[in-house]
């Protein structure tokens, strides 16, 4: 009966890291689009590049994560699948929406600072709780200065 629960919770855990795995895709999809929209223009296409590859390689550490979820690395998932999904959506469509209508390099940067903040919270206040010996180990490896980096970008842009 105790290992069906934590089959349970592990299948549950896996089907949210799946989607919030997706939505890390969706953002770095998005991010490489603005890094080809805004490609004339050196610096902001490295600090889109940048963005984009980190965002794939947090896709990869869910991936990951996920996989680690039947060795009793997980002590729980404190995201809705509904909520997941959500933020899922609000990244697709704002793909959608900027490859309708190409926003301007400012445009760009405050949607991406929103989509971090989003983004950063339910994977890293969220998603998963660790147990203890891990949480340390997630948190070393997630880099989180992608939003001084966006937030940098927008100051110089707006004295444009």
């Amino acid at each position: 009966m105790e290992k069906a629960i934590a089959f349970q919770v592990a299948a549950g855990a896996s089907q949210v890291l799946g989607v919030c795995e997706k939505a890390e895709f969706a953002c770095a999809e998005l991010y490489h689009h603005f890094a080809n929209q805004f490609k004339d223009d050196r610096e902001i296409f490295y600090i889109w590049l940048k963005s984009a590859l980190e965002r794939e390689n947090r896709a990869r550490l869910l991936t990951l994560v996920g996989k680690l979820a039947l060795d009793d690395v997980i002590a729980g998932v404190h995201l809705e699948l509904a909520e997941a999904e959500e933020v899922l959506a609000k990244v697709r469509a704002s793909l959608d929406v900027v490859k309708e209508e190409p926003p301007e390099v400012r445009e760009a940067l405050q949607l991406a600072m929103d989509l971090e903040r989003t983004l950063d919270r339910i994977t890293i206040e969220k998603v998963v709780q660790f147990t203890e010996s891990y949480q340390k180990w997630f948190l070393s490896i997630m880099n989180r200065d992608q939003m001084e980096l966006l937030q940098n970008a927008y100051k110089q842009h707006g004295r444009d």
